[in-house]
């Protein structure tokens, strides 16, 4: 398994940010990217978390997107988790996060 690259992409508008991940989430690296985040949605209003790239997250990387998610509702800023593949929506459902995550296709 390869780690998940982080890429902080440039606002697309003020307040406005595009955080890419790329490869398998997993013990690893959740920590570090649920730590950048966190630290983003704190400073934004609009954080979009593209993961079209992302070929596995297990359960570490599941619990960092519920860690982010919180912090992001406690913060005010609009969380979007974008573009997600299928096996990772798959497990998504399988622990209910998807009633909590606000998913786009």
């Amino acid at each position: 398994r390869r780690p998940a690259p982080m890429t902080l992409a440039s606002a697309d508008a003020p307040g406005s940010t595009e955080f890419k991940l790329e490869g398998d989430i997993d013990v690893s690296n959740a920590g570090a990217i649920g730590d950048a985040l966190c630290e983003l949605v704190t400073k934004h209003q609009t954080v979009v978390v593209v993961g079209d790239a992302v070929t596995f997250v297990e359960s570490r990387g599941l619990a960092m997107m519920a860690r982010v998610q919180r912090m992001a509702d406690e913060s005010g800023c609009h969380l979007v988790w974008r573009a997600l593949p299928l096996r990772v929506l798959r497990a998504i459902h399988v622990t209910g996060l998807d009633h909590y995550l606000r998913i786009e296709a």
